[in-house]
């Protein structure tokens, strides 16, 4: 049989990406792990999703980042941040290794790195268009979307870099690249589906 297809979607705030993951999972009949990461997170760990939203890849900065490198983790004592990565990474691994899916965040693209047939894409745009795009969906008042658009990527690169030891813009951690300023949300999907039709056909 075919061996699993799974797509990885790290993404810029405002670029659309989590949109683009649900559009390829829709169209390729698989699920779509975004959101649904925090409730298994939940379950397993036994903290509340509240909590898992706050002290994950969204966290404030001060919140994960200051916990994270604290002195406590110094003395090996892994903090809630350690014991919810340790969680996240093995639920990612497991739907890696089990089911075709879509998984966006969460550096699934490093955790399930060298996993056959993995797809791992980085979805970004300009400024202007992300500022367009996070005023739509009304997140923040008019003065604040550009500086919570900056805070959100710099959590996710710190929280990548913390975890992974590597860059989070790198080149080399993806396979493709979409600039969704360029096209719209639809033909990014069709281009996505397009190459994943391409390389796992040969």
């Amino acid at each position: 049989r075919m061996k699993n297809r799974v797509i990885t979607i790290s993404r810029e705030f405002g670029s659309g990406g989590r949109t683009i993951g649900k559009e390829v999972a829709d169209r390729l009949g698989i699920p779509c792990y975004d959101h649904e990461l925090i409730d298994r997170l939940a379950e397993e760990s036994g903290l509340s999703k509240e909590y898992i939203t706050n002290e994950s890849e969204y966290a404030s900065h001060s919140s994960w980042t200051a916990a994270a490198f604290s002195s406590v983790r110094s003395f090996g004592v892994p903090s809630n941040q350690d014991y919810l990565w340790a969680i996240q990474r093995r639920i990612i691994l497991e739907l890696g290794q089990k089911e075709n899916c879509v998984i966006v965040g969460r550096c699934a693209d490093y955790v399930l790195d060298g996993t056959e047939n993995l797809v791992r894409l980085f979805v970004y745009a300009e400024i202007e268009e992300r500022i367009n795009k996070v005023r739509e969906k009304g997140y923040f008042p008019e003065e604040d979307i550009l500086k919570n658009i900056k805070r959100i990527d710099r959590e996710r690169r710190d929280y990548y870099r913390y975890y992974t030891g590597k860059s989070w813009e790198n080149l080399e951690n993806y396979d493709l690249m979409i600039n969704t300023g360029k096209i719209d949300l639809e033909d990014a999907a069709d281009l996505i589906i397009d190459y994943i039709e391409k390389v796992q056909s040969e």
